[in-house]
């Protein structure tokens, strides 16, 4: 007995010590998935052209005016997003400087923080009883789908509103989430709660009423669905929530309004939501089904599990997602099967919310992307008594046939890969840039990347007993290419593509004479505004200029001392203007980039 009793410590250090390696790999699992996903070379590549630049602009402008309030682009007011995105890049400028990875930080980091918090809420409805490890790996594998979907990660290193909108969102889902299945435990409720009103105010700072009115969907048609509603009506939570999302969100929208009047309701609230809404901006339409080939796209490869992922849930079973309501009064709690609906319906009401707006472009849908990824988690490792686990029955010869159709697609991407230098050589504005990515050996590296994690799968496809880890492959694959290939491709394509830009930029800024506007032909290249001077007017043929110049000279912001003005685009565009050719003066030209200085008259007779 004695013996016994002095065995029993050093069994129970060993636990601790298990438990706390546990936790060490967690934490360098998800630091290992950001860091490839959003961090690497993260300002390796210049600002893309437009949207990007526009909004990073924006930000910038906020920094050098010291106007926190009004949101100038281009020397106007600019009211088509709210502030918070904005404020995100002014504060990271002013922390560590004015550069490209500054610039996309604050989206890194908002990338990120759903990739943990997606960790953090699988840990959170694992069953009290269940093993630590099962309930590690399926955090892990929820993680790690997450921050390896192409759209998260293209977004996710794109300093635009959409991954502001989207993070939010889903930590403000997050949030419900856990205080829902936590409502007996004061502190995660509360938590919980806090979660949902903080984000959702920076949602609708972020993007305007978008960001209450999706969260707020998702959780009113899940509380009807489920029987749950009667437990979240006590007025004081939800009071102390709505004094907080109005914490948030009112005070920017209030001294908006002040300073703004008119202009500010009727550009943001009019033009930027209802429009954009009710009828076609910026020549953006798309049919009702526009977002069904994005989200499959968006997600690869899980999205060929995405169909299993929904299947698996028996959604259609109303009985197995309604049995905490029945067998609990309290509502303490939830039914596993709870989430899996929630994360249906939050995907579902994404999508076809966005699919009845008139405007539509792929980024509109980014907020479906962590349920969806979610549900492909549980798909590979289900909750308990959740859901039908992939491997039995028809589930096994569903996820065999999918894996099927990822190695065809991997192998095809493979093909793609290596003959992908001989495609991009045929682009006459870089025609250096095949040669030089052929030289690189990325395509090469990509195309064996991807051969490899096709190999991989066929192999596990023969070895039933290794069927639950087909993730793996695909998982590791992605990283990979993370790793290999896309860090190095972001220097080789600001060297070939993006630097002539910023030099040109820098030329015509220098070059620029007294009074003399820059007209930037054609092609919308927002960035010049970032990296050369910060106003110039954007034309895109002669007849532009010639309706512009009926405004009067302002329009061209021509001034009474103007004697030239310098046009800068592709070489073939400025040639379009069919100007006289004795009075132009070819300042500069990079690849197929040209800068002009022509007389005023040349342009306004």
């Amino acid at each position: 007995m004695v013996s016994a009793a002095l065995g029993a410590p050093p069994e129970r250090a060993s636990t601790r010590m298990h438990r706390r390696m546990i936790w060490v790999l967690s934490g360098l699992w998800l630091l290992l998935l950001c860091w490839l996903a959003f961090f690497q070379g993260l300002g390796s590549l210049g600002l893309m052209d437009k949207t990007e630049a526009l909004f990073v602009e924006v930000g910038h402008q906020m920094l050098e005016r010291g106007d926190w309030i009004t949101p100038w682009w281009n020397g106007e007011r600019f009211f088509d997003y709210p502030v918070w995105g904005y404020w995100m890049v002014g504060l990271s400028f002013r922390l560590f400087g004015v550069s490209e990875w500054a610039a996309r930080l604050p989206v890194a980091l908002a990338a990120s923080a759903v990739v943990v918090a997606g960790f953090g809420l699988m840990l959170a409805w694992s069953p009290a009883g269940e093993a630590g490890r099962p309930r590690v790996l399926r955090a892990a594998v929820a993680a790690g789908v997450i921050a390896t979907t192409p759209g998260w990660i293209g977004w996710g290193r794109t300093s635009t509103t959409d991954m502001f909108l989207s993070s939010a969102i889903s930590l403000a889902l997050f949030g419900f989430l856990l205080a829902h299945r936590h409502r007996s435990d004061p502190w995660r409720d509360g938590l919980g709660r806090v979660a949902m009103a903080v984000f959702a105010g920076i949602a609708v700072l972020a993007k305007g009423p978008v960001g209450l009115l999706l969260p707020g969907l998702v959780v009113v048609v899940f509380l009807l669905l489920t029987g749950h509603w009667r437990a979240w009506l006590r007025w004081r939570p939800l009071l102390a929530m709505v004094a907080l999302f109005l914490g948030v969100s009112a005070p920017w929208y209030t001294a908006a309004a002040v300073v703004n009047g008119g202009d500010f309701l009727g550009g943001f609230l009019g033009f930027s939501n209802l429009q954009r809404f009710t009828s076609v901006l910026y020549d953006h339409p798309g049919p009702p089904w526009f977002y069904l080939p994005w989200l499959v796209l968006l997600l690869l490869p899980w999205s060929l599990f995405l169909p299993l992922a929904i299947a698996a849930q028996g959604f259609w079973q109303p009985r197995r997602w309604r049995s905490a309501a029945a067998g609990d009064p309290t509502g303490e709690g939830g039914a596993p099967a709870e989430l899996g609906l929630f994360l249906l319906l939050w995907l579902v009401l994404v999508v076809a919310f966005f699919s009845a707006a008139a405007t539509k472009l792929p980024g509109y849908i980014l907020p479906a992307l962590p349920a969806a990824s979610l549900l492909v988690a549980l798909l590979w490792r289900p909750l308990p008594e959740a859901s039908t686990a992939p491997q039995a029955g028809g589930g096994r010869a569903g996820v065999r046939i999918a894996t099927g159709f990822e190695v065809l697609l991997l192998a095809a991407m493979a093909v793609a890969a290596a003959l992908a230098p001989g495609w991009v050589a045929s682009d006459p504005a870089y025609p250096a840039f095949g040669a030089a990515l052929s030289r690189s050996g990325l395509p090469l590296m990509l195309s064996l990347c991807l051969g490899l994690t096709a190999l991989a799968l066929v192999l596990l496809l023969f070895r039933p007993a290794a069927r639950d880890w087909l993730w793996l492959p695909s998982l590791a694959g992605f990283l990979a290419v993370l790793g290999l290939v896309i860090a190095p491709l972001g220097p080789l394509l600001d060297r070939e593509r993006q630097l002539p830009l910023r030099q040109m930029a820098r030329t015509a800024q220098a070059a620029a004479q007294p009074e003399e506007p820059l007209l930037i032909v054609g092609t919308k290249r927002y960035s010049l505004l970032f990296y050369g001077e910060p106003e110039a007017v954007f034309v895109s043929d002669r007849v532009h200029i010639s309706q512009l110049a009926l405004k009067g000279p302002a329009a061209l912001s021509l001034t009474p001392a103007s004697r030239s003005v310098r046009l800068l685009g592709d070489r073939r565009d400025l040639e379009g203007l069919a100007l006289p050719a004795e009075g132009i003066e070819r300042l500069s030209r990079a690849g197929e980039l040209a800068l002009w200085r022509v007389p005023r008259r040349s342009l306004v007779p």
